[in-house]
C-alpha cells in the first residue's frame, strides 16, 4: 500500500475546554497554507477580523487567494434551520471550483504532529485541500444535535468524493474519556487532547485514539503552546505501531490482514509466517537491544540424501506442529521466533523456564509421535538452550532480522549435542537450578566444552527418564 492509495482522513479532535484544539487547528491550516494547500475554516464563534487576526503570518493576498473562512451563523435573511445546509452547499462549490481550476493535487496527508513547512517549492504541484471545523460543540447548541449530525454526514460524503482532508473539533467533559455519542461514528479517527494540572503547571497530551480499518495502540505524547501561539512536541507523534517490530511507524504503514506494518518490515513477516503459519509469528521487542532466552533446535539428519524434499518439508512441518501444541510454547506472547533451514529458533523474552520446559514438553510429545512412526518418518532432534542478548540487523534488501551472541551461543551449544540431546548453558542453567529444586536433579553439569573461536564453555545437560539423553556428547571441540 502506497501513500496514494491511503485516503484523505475526516478526524474528530476531542478534548475539554483550554486544551488547545483550537492552537492544534490554527497549526494545521498554517501547515496547510504554507505547503499551498487551499483551505477552508468554518466557525460560528469568529468574526472575519478575529479569523485574519489568527494568521497574520500569512500576507492577505496569500489568505485570500488561498483559503476561505464561513461562519454559518451569519448568513443573513437565511432560514436558520437551513443555514447548516447553505453551508455545505458553499463548501461543494468551493471545492468544486478549486478541484476544476487544477488536476494537480497532493497525496492525502496524515501527520498527527502538523510543523509548518516553509518549502515553497510544493506547490501548487502538491498542493490538496483542507477544512477545519471548529467547533462542533458551538455548532450543536446553535442548532441543535439532529441538523448537525445531517451537516456532518453531508459534508463527510462531500469530503471523501473530493479527497478532502478535515478536523473538526468537540469539547469534552472533564472526564479523560470521550463523550460517546453518535457523531462519533461518522468519522474516519478520533483525536483525543487531554489537559492535565500538576503542581500549579499545566501539561497537555495529545494521541490518535482510533483509526477506522487499522489496528492501534493509541500512545500520548505532550505538547506545548509557545507565546506564539504555535505547538512545540517533545517528541513525533507517531499514529501506528509496526505489528512486527513493535515500532511507530512515522510514514505511511503498509497493512497487511489489518495489520500494520513498516514497509521494509512485511516481507520478513511474511517469510515467518510462511515457515511456521501466522499464529506463531510473535514478535514483540522494546529496544534495538534485547535480553531472551533461546530455545535452538534443529532435526536429526534431515540432510540425508536418501530423503525427498517432500519428506525433508513434512518433518519440519510435523516437528512445527508439535512445538506449538506444547503448553510452554503459549504461556509467552513475547517472543523471536526464526526459521533455521532444519529448525527453529524461539527467543522468550519474559521466563527464563519457558525453552527449558518447552524442550521437556516437546520430548514427551515425540517420544508419543515416534512410537507410531516407521524408520524413515521417525523425528530426531537436538536443543540447545542459553540465554543472551540479540540485536536488529536489516539484511540486503532491508529486512529487519534479529542476531546477535544469545543466538550465536545457543546454536553452537545444540551443535554439541546428538539425538535427543538438550544441552544448556551454564548461565541459563545455574539460574534454572536455583530456582526449583526439581531442576537440580534433572540439570547436570557435564564438563567444559570449546567451541568455535576457542571460546570455552561450562555446559550442562538435562534428562530423566522422560526426556532428554543420559549420554555425554561425543564432540569435545567444535
Amino acid at each position: 500500500m502506497n501513500r496514494d492509495s491511503i485516503p484523505d482522513s475526516m478526524l474528530l479532535l476531542t478534548g475539554t475546554a483550554g486544551s488547545g484544539k483550537s492552537i492544534y487547528c490554527r497549526q494545521f491550516f498554517l501547515e496547510g497554507l504554507n505547503h499551498g494547500d487551499y483551505c477552508i475554516y468554518v466557525s460560528s464563534t469568529l468574526t472575519d477580523k478575529q479569523y485574519r487576526s489568527q494568521f497574520n503570518s500569512i500576507s492577505e493576498i496569500d489568505l485570500n487567494n488561498n483559503s476561505k473562512f464561513i461562519n454559518p451563523y451569519y448568513y443573513k435573511d437565511i432560514d436558520p434551520s437551513k443555514k447548516l445546509s447553505i453551508t455545505v452547499d458553499e463548501i461543494r462549490g468551493i471545492i468544486t471550483e478549486i478541484k476544476n481550476s487544477s488536476n494537480k493535487k497532493r497525496p492525502g496527508r496524515f501527520d498527527i504532529k502538523p510543523e509548518i513547512s516553509k518549502n515553497k517549492d510544493n506547490g501548487p504541484e502538491g498542493s490538496s485541500m483542507l477544512l477545519i471545523v471548529d467547533s462542533l460543540t458551538h455548532l450543536l447548541a446553535i442548532f441543535g444535535e439532529k441538523a448537525v449530525e445531517t451537516f456532518v454526514t453531508d459534508i463527510y460524503y462531500l469530503l471523501k468524493m473530493f479527497e478532502v482532508e478535515a478536523i473538526f473539533t468537540l469539547t469534552t467533559s472533564s472526564s479523560n474519556e470521550y463523550e460517546t455519542n453518535r457523531l462519533s461514528s461518522i468519522f474516519d479517527g478520533i483525536l483525543e487532547i487531554k489537559l492535565e494540572e500538576r503542581n500549579q503547571t499545566f501539561t497537555r497530551n495529545i494521541r490518535l485514539l482510533s483509526i477506522k480499518g487499522l489496528h492501534h495502540n493509541p500512545t500520548w505524547i505532550r505538547f506545548d503552546i509557545t507565546s506564539e501561539g504555535s505547538l512545540t512536541f517533545g517528541e513525533h507523534l507517531h499514529s501506528l505501531v509496526c505489528y512486527l517490530c513493535k515500532d511507530p511507524i512515522f510514514d505511511v504503514p503498509v497493512m497487511y490482514s489489518d495489520l500494520p506494518f513498516h514497509s521494509s518490515h512485511l516481507d520478513i513477516y511474511m517469510k515467518l509466517a510462511g515457515a511456521y503459519g501466522f499464529h506463531i509469528v510473535e514478535v514483540g521487542l522494546a529496544s534495538e537491544v534485547i535480553n531472551a532466552n533461546f530455545f535452538f533446535i534443529d532435526i536429526v539428519g534431515l540432510s540425508d540424501p536418501s530423503y525427498s524434499v517432500t519428506k525433508q518439508r513434512e518433518k519440519i512441518e510435523n516437528l512445527n506442529n508439535l512445538i506449538i501444541s506444547c503448553d510452554a510454547f503459549n504461556q509467552d506472547d513475547k517472543k523471536i521466533i526464526l526459521p533455521t533451514g532444519d529448525g527453529m529458533v524461539i527467543g522468550f523474552l519474559l521466563n527464563p523456564e519457558l525453552p527449558f520446559q518447552l524442550s521437556i514438553q516437546l520430548h514427551q510429545k515425540l517420544r508419543d509421535y515416534n512410537a507410531e512412526k516407521s524408520n524413515g518418518d521417525v523425528i530426531g532432534v537436538r536443543i540447545g538452550l542459553n540465554s543472551g542478548s540479540v540485536f536488529t540487523v536489516n539484511d540486503v534488501k532491508n529486512n529487519q532480522n534479529y542476531w546477535g551472541p544469545g543466538i550465536i551461543l545457543a546454536r553452537r551449544i545444540m551443535d554439541m549435542g546428538n539425538n535427543l540431546h538438550i544441552l544448556i548453558a551454564d548461565i541459563l542453567a545455574e539460574a534454572l537450578i536455583a530456582l526449583k529444586d526439581e531442576y537440580k536433579t534433572s540439570i547436570k553439569s557435564i564438563g567444559t566444552y570449546q567451541v568455535k573461536h576457542g571460546q570455552s564453555i561450562k555446559l550442562y545437560s538435562a534428562f530423566s527418564k522422560d526426556f532428554g539423553n543420559p549420554e555425554i556428547p561425543a564432540r569435545k571441540d567444535f
